[in-house]
């Protein structure tokens, strides 16, 4: 084959390259996009737990998990009893479903102990909540 042939086949395949990659890249975008308003739900939730405000933690609960839980007093005796109040952490999975999601990934409690953690969402009156979580120590 000659140059121009090959340099043409080059072009096409590096063209076919890059449109693939801009594919993946906009799906991952949308991916994130979709995911993010439970998953900042989710953070919020966690972030409320760390810093100990357990009204806010509790405000994003849905009702059912507020009828279980009885109380913002409650999810603070939960939390402090199981000796799993956060300090950091990371969803490294997030699978949202239509009107459902869950997030997973590590965490870190107080003391420097390492865990997992789980939080289970779902929309109530077009707002995500928080419908069950695990905060589990290795």
């Amino acid at each position: 084959m000659n140059k121009k042939v090959l340099l043409i086949i080059g072009g096409v395949a590096l063209g076919a390259c890059l449109l693939c990659a801009g594919i993946i890249v906009v799906a991952g975008a949308l991916g994130v996009g979709l995911t993010q308003p439970a998953a900042t739900v989710g953070d919020a939730f966690m972030t409320a737990l760390k810093n100990g405000d357990y009204d806010a933690a509790y405000n994003l609960c849905a009702p059912s998990l507020q009828q279980e839980l009885k109380s913002a007093r409650n999810l603070e005796t939960l939390v402090k009893n199981g000796k799993v109040q956060p300090t950091e952490w990371t969803f490294a999975s997030r699978d949202i479903s239509g009107d459902s999601g869950q997030l997973d990934g590590t965490v870190k409690f107080t003391g420097n102990r390492e865990g997992t953690v789980r939080v289970v969402l779902a929309q109530v009156g077009g707002a995500w909540k928080v419908t069950g979580f695990n905060l589990k120590e290795k």
